[in-house]
């Protein structure tokens, strides 16, 4: 009987144990628990700690309450000029009413089906209202426009399952394999002609700068030489108000001449030289004192 007894108290408690064990389960920072019984959902907890459920009832299931990065399968779109593009984006999201979520989707695979579809359709919808020589073209500015706008959409599609997209970003353009380089040939030709269009317009104000510049040398070096001739021509009349009057004096003409004369003795003289002179050189007769 003893043992007997002591068999029942340890069958006992190792149910007790197991009963237990089934009773408590854990939540653990970022991830949400929704406890089902028998495949309806009992509750959600999001708290971290330890917590209770009616043991082989209630059923654990766990998701991330993080945020997650999905990979969005690239899509071809046409443009507005029907030009085929290959759109490459990723999306960051995470589960914000997990109730919800549950009950629409029901985990994160079918969820992201869900986004594929819904980012597809935005991103065709608005890249259909574009040229691809925009697309290509825009800078970094109209990237994160066309991000933003494509972001409230697909948030806006699919807020109803629960999620929250926080971003959906274009990770890259591509042109389909048959037309990238025709595609990449017009673009080079119309970047040669903007700059042909660059040069010539470049060539043509060089030459409007160098027209003016010559006009403007041309008036500067007739201004110049009406004054150096004006100049000149008051010179020579000062000059020959000079010799007028020193003509007009006997005296002042025998002094002029004999300064004039002894400036081209000097001018004569200089360096080794030999001059012959006549007897009735003026020359001769200053150096003889006949003067």
């Amino acid at each position: 009987m003893k043992m007997r007894s002591k068999i029942i108290i340890v069958v006992l408690v190792v149910v007790l144990l197991i009963v237990a064990s089934s009773s408590v389960y854990t939540v653990k920072e970022g991830e949400f628990v929704f406890v089902t019984q028998f495949g309806a959902i009992k509750r959600t907890e999001t708290d971290a700690g330890i917590k209770l459920k009616i043991p082989f009832i209630e059923d654990v299931n766990r998701l991330t309450s993080r945020q997650m990065i999905y990979n969005i399968n690239p899509s071809e779109v046409l443009t507005a000029d029907k030009k085929a593009m290959i759109v490459d984006s990723y999306s960051i999201w995470r589960i914000e009413d997990v109730t919800t979520f549950i009950r629409t989707v029901g985990n994160i695979n079918e969820m992201q089906k869900r986004m594929d579809a819904s980012t597809y359709s935005v991103i065709k919808n608005m890249m259909g209202g574009l040229m691809q020589s925009e697309i290509i073209s825009d800078g970094e500015g109209g990237r994160n426009t066309l991000n933003k706008q494509i972001t409230d959409q697909v948030s806006a599609n699919l807020r109803g399952y629960g999620v929250d997209v926080m971003g959906v970003e274009i990770k890259r353009y591509d042109l389909p394999s048959d037309n990238t380089a025709a595609v990449f040939d017009r673009m080079i030709s119309e970047r040669a002609q903007m700059a042909e269009t660059f040069k010539a317009e470049g060539e043509y104000e060089a030459a409007k700068i160098r027209n003016e510049t010559d006009k403007e040398i041309g008036i500067l070096l007739g201004e110049a030489r009406a004054q150096s001739q004006k100049l000149l021509g008051e010179g020579e009349e000062e000059y020959m108000r000079i010799l007028k009057d020193l003509y007009q004096d006997e005296d002042k003409a025998d002094f002029y001449l004999f300064v004039r004369e002894l400036d081209a003795l000097k001018n004569t003289l200089q360096g080794d030289k030999t001059i012959i002179l006549g007897p009735d050189s003026p020359i001769v007769n200053i150096l003889n004192n006949r003067r």
